[in-house]
């Protein structure tokens, strides 16, 4: 089914430059999106994986895949959407191509599952073209400022540690806490911006302790920060997945000798190593923009979704799915003022957005950019997510 899907977009990106103009107003959104189909098929669109699938596409067309199931809901006013999609990984779909073309003339919406120099560029394209760009999953602003057509979904990593440090400090501020971490600059930054928040004229707010602990930890080299008589919260201080994925066993491995809860980094939501089974029977707590409540619409949602691809609808499916139908719709509601309502709630899907604007100069009249400053506090336990504020 993957396949199918591939050569699906395969049509639609070579379609794309033939699409005329309409009599009647329309909007056209242009979706960047990494999804190598260069190195997934041949010059004659054979595919060239056989029966396996090239794992470099597989973010892109879950995020995709989602939008298109968000297209087709849209219903009467799909007929005022159209779709451009450039795979940000090809010749054709490069960004500073498509970017420098006179495709960008016609466009009002860019929606965009860039990082790096990329979002730079389309940053700079949304500044210089007055078009609203929608940064779908980077959690970073790149320095930008005086950029208001830049709105940022994945919250930035200063905003989910500080609601991880309000979740700790509100529930577990007389536990015994601890925050491990190696010593090298990427955990330096990740504990200076919680130290920041823990700082008061007679000293830190929330009692924890650091420990400084291998790059390959073992049990061992925790116990002896544990209290077997009080509830203890370890938190893995860096974003180093396979770092917090060992911090992870170690604690499985404890056994049930010690009350414990692991609180994780913003990017625990992505570790699907860590959804597995032998992380079951401890909490696993971390901080994410996006929460599915397994309301009814999800779960119609998800069997819609099996039928036509055969295969559950992951995180990036979803954010696919919410990110269009919101935005799609603001634009259709608003026109050009779209940035001017980011605030209207009327097209909520499961999550909550709450964009506000940023201003690195507090005098400013223009916000630098728009940040979602809704962040979930979830726990893993037993293959269950559950929401905690």
């Amino acid at each position: 089914m993957i396949k199918r899907l591939l050569v699906f977009l395969l049509v639609n990106l070579c379609l794309a430059s033939l699409v005329s103009g309409q009599e009647n107003r329309k909007y056209t959104i242009a979706y960047f999106v990494p999804l190598h189909l260069d190195s997934a098929f041949d010059v004659t669109h054979n595919y060239k994986f056989g029966k396996s699938f090239p794992r470099q596409s597989i973010s892109g067309l879950e995020f995709y895949t989602g939008a298109e199931f968000a297209l087709d809901s849209l219903k009467i006013e799909k007929d005022k959407v159209e779709v451009r999609v450039f795979d940000i990984r090809s010749s054709q779909g490069s960004i500073s191509t498509i970017t420098s073309s006179p495709i960008m003339d016609s466009i009002d919406l860019i929606i965009g599952q860039v990082s790096g120099s990329e979002y730079l560029h389309l940053a700079e394209v949304a500044k210089s073209r007055n078009i609203p760009f929608v940064s779908a999953t980077y959690p970073n602003d790149g320095g930008i400022k005086n950029n208001p057509n830049v709105v940022i979904v994945n919250s930035k990593l200063n905003t989910h540690i500080l609601s991880l440090y309000n979740y700790i400090l509100r529930n577990w501020g007389s536990n015994n806490i601890i925050w491990l971490r190696r010593k090298n600059s990427a955990d330096d930054r990740i504990e200076e911006i919680f130290k920041q928040l823990n700082q008061s004229p007679t000293g830190g707010v929330l009692k924890y302790k650091t420990h400084f602990v291998p790059d390959f930890l073992t049990v061992t080299d925790i116990t002896g920060k544990l209290d077997s008589l009080r509830q203890n919260i370890i938190i893995a201080g860096s974003l180093d997945e396979g770092f917090g994925i060992r911090v992870a066993t170690a604690c499985v491995g404890l056994g049930k000798a010690y009350n414990i809860h692991l609180v994780g980094m913003p990017n625990w939501e992505g570790v699907r190593d860590l959804q597995k089974r032998d992380y079951n029977a401890i909490p696993i707590v971390y901080s994410s923009t996006f929460f599915n409540n397994s309301s009814p619409w999800s779960l119609a949602f998800e069997e819609a979704y099996k039928k036509r691809t055969y295969s559950k609808p992951t995180d990036l499916v979803y954010k696919g799915f919410e990110i269009t139908y919101n935005f799609i719709n603001l634009l259709i509601k608003y026109d050009s003022a779209l940035i001017d309502h980011l605030d209207d709630k009327s097209y909520k899907v499961m999550t909550d957005f709450d964009f506000k604007p940023i201003k690195w100069n507090k005098s400013d009249t223009v916000p630098d950019y728009y940040e979602n400053k809704r962040i979930y506090i979830v726990r893993r336990l037993n293959r269950v997510v559950t929401q905690l504020n």
